[in-house]
């Protein structure tokens, strides 16, 4: 027999090991969320998510907003913006800043970015297609001296396959010197409450420019 101890092999380790890289590229410090995260990879069953909002307030960026606690925010690579989700649904929210259109429209600027963000950029074969005026409710709020425009509106995608994916949204747009910027927060028609209807409203209502 080896008088070698036998090597005792953590069964967590590869598990941890994986929280942490995670944690450094999942763009999200909640730890419910990354482990999560980890445990779908594994094929796990995941934690209960954690409940709460939580703000977004970068002194770079020229927004601020509150979020789910348990969705992960990603940069926006392509262009100005964020872009933040919940990884278990299809729910998801981005902010998009764009050139005010020549004919002053920000209620068409505002659904164009939310159903056909950044114009059109990285698309695929998905078709996007965009609701007609007559289903856009709008409203107009004075909030801390700046106009915001609330929207609510349907929209759809029919995918390269043709599988059609139909969402509800909730906007708000706002201008600052020339700049569009618009919060969209969206969830599919098939998986909408209630309940998702009264986050993605606050979501939206939380929304300011600086």
């Amino acid at each position: 027999m080896s008088d070698y101890p036998k090597r005792v092999v953590d069964p967590t380790r590869s598990l941890r090991a994986s929280v942490n890289a995670t944690s450094l590229t999942i763009g999200s410090d909640d730890p419910t969320t990354i482990i999560n995260s980890v445990l779908a990879g594994y094929g796990l069953p995941k934690l209960p998510g954690s409940s709460g909002f939580k703000l977004l307030d970068d002194f770079e960026l020229e927004f601020t907003l509150e979020y789910p606690r348990s969705w992960v925010v990603r940069p926006n690579t392509l262009r100005q913006g964020v872009y933040i989700s919940d990884f278990n649904t299809a729910d998801k929210l981005s902010v998009e800043v764009l050139p005010l259109p020549a004919d002053g429209d920000l209620q068409g600027a505002a659904v164009s970015a939310a159903v056909v963000p950044g114009a059109g950029s990285g698309q695929q074969d998905d078709k996007l297609l965009l609701p007609p005026a007559s289903k856009v409710k709008t409203r107009t709020e004075q909030v801390d001296g700046k106009e915001y425009l609330y929207l609510e509106f349907p929209s759809e995608t029919v995918t390269r396959s043709g599988y059609q994916i139909r969402r509800k949204n909730f906007a708000v747009a706002t201008v600052k010197r020339g700049l569009v910027y618009t919060l969209n927060a969206s969830s599919r028609s098939d998986q909408f409450n209630k309940e998702k209807e009264a986050l993605l409203r606050r979501v939206v209502e939380s929304f300011r420019v600086r």
